[in-house]
């Protein structure tokens, strides 16, 4: 629910993007700059985030990050001017990083070790979930406006988000009295436990990783870039493919259908993060990530309204990986570097793939005022499909713990 919430802006973008052109008429490059500016402060505040929840703990930190966004979205309803636009979208970058992915993946990591990959998927779908609302927006911008819409989100985050963070949420196991369940499946009194059974590189897994020495570490710079070009293309796609499919030819609610599309299957693929518990998280990566390259030839053949089926077809390969390779990102930082400094790292990984995310819809956007079409964009976004693809390979966290599916696998060869 936290999750949905705290991301809404982001992936419901293109629906408001498109309606504030219209009402404006302002540049795409410039107005797309808005969401990148918000995803440049969600990554400048991302290791203070993961630090933070180190610290003070989910319960304290997520009702705080809640009444922030509210605020912020309340205040986007009265923008009059781009710079106003700037401002306050970037501002709700702030609650939504404090309240969302950094600090909750750190709480999870806490509290499964067996099923990590299906947990953390499970987080990651009320993520991408946060796409369904499109259908929502865009039936709220017709009939109250664009500015209602934003109240309207403002209002849940302070009314309905911040009060159940602050009754339900937990850091750790021990704090509602029971135990941490180890990756073997043994119930011990901590939840930093490691399983022998998984441990392939023992001296590894014993550092006590703090953000300084892992940045020291060439694995968390294959991480790190595994995270950046994924971020420049994933968001790429996400902010322009609302203003694409009207440029075609399609009416905005058909394309507000297509993002519902798009986030139902990344929800699904969020789940199947599970996958990789049984087959490794490089080869999972991998064949999601065949699936978005297909996804988006697709997406770049559209060129009229004649083929329905075409950007249905777009919405579910591009949907899929996109909750799939999200999930097993965040899970191979954990496998790599679980601990209790694990927030403030995870929160420098997601730095990266934020950083990535605010370049790509502003290059594509400046890239159409100057030429009229994405055509020479969007072909740049191959390249970093099958580079994030290769560096999460270099970054091999299979040479570090084993996925509980091999390892149960050797048990039974042997």
């Amino acid at each position: 629910m936290v999750m949905m919430v705290a991301y809404g802006l982001r992936y419901s973008f293109s629906v408001f993007y498109d309606a504030i052109l219209e009402d404006f008429g302002w540049a795409r490059g410039a107005t797309a700059a808005a969401l990148s500016i918000n995803l440049i402060v969600y990554a400048v505040s991302a290791p203070m985030s993961g630090s933070l929840v180190d610290r003070f703990g989910i319960r304290r930190l997520v009702p705080l990050g809640a009444i922030l966004l509210g605020i912020a979205l309340a205040a986007c309803s009265r923008i009059s001017t781009m710079g106003q636009l700037y401002l306050f979208v970037g501002l709700s970058a702030l609650g939504s990083c404090i309240m969302g992915f950094v600090p909750h993946t750190a709480v999870v990591a806490n509290w499964f070790s067996r099923r990590r990959g299906l947990a953390i998927g499970i987080l990651n779908a009320g993520l991408v979930a946060s796409a369904l609302l499109a259908p929502l927006v865009a039936c709220l911008i017709s009939t109250s406006g664009w500015r209602g819409a934003f109240l309207v989100f403002g209002g849940v985050c302070i009314v309905i988000v911040a009060p159940l963070a602050a009754i339900f949420q937990r850091q750790r196991p021990e704090d509602k009295g029971v135990k941490a369940e180890s990756a073997s499946g043994e119930i011990t009194s901590g939840g930093e436990a490691k399983s022998r059974e998984l441990t392939v590189d023992e001296e590894w897994t014993l550092q006590d990783w703090t953000l300084a020495k892992a940045m020291k570490a060439r694995r968390f710079w294959c991480l790190a870039f595994t995270f950046f070009f994924w971020g420049l293309y994933a968001y790429t796609f996400m902010v322009h493919q609302v203003v694409y499919l009207t440029d075609v030819g399609y009416p905005r609610d058909f394309a507000a259908v297509i993002v519902l599309v798009f986030g139902a299957f990344a929800t699904v693929g969020s789940v199947c993060t599970f996958i990789s518990d049984r087959i490794g998280r490089e080869v999972t990566f991998s064949i999601a990530s065949g699936s978005a390259l297909m996804g988006l030839i697709i997406f770049m053949l559209i060129q009229n309204t004649l083929y329905l089926w075409m950007p249905y077809l777009y919405g579910v390969l591009f949907g899929l990986p996109f909750g799939v390779c999200s999930g097993v990102m965040i899970t191979t930082g954990a496998d790599l570097f679980q601990g209790k400094h694990f927030g403030a790292i995870n929160g420098a990984l997601v730095f990266f793939c934020v950083f990535g995310g605010a370049l790509g819809p502003w290059f594509a956007g400046y890239v159409f005022d100057v030429t009229g079409s994405y055509a020479q964009a969007f072909p740049l976004m191959y390249f970093c499909i099958l580079t994030s693809a290769a560096f999460i390979w270099l970054a091999a966290p299979r040479k570090v713990r084993m996925v509980p599916g091999r390892a149960k696998l050797l048990q039974t060869k042997s």
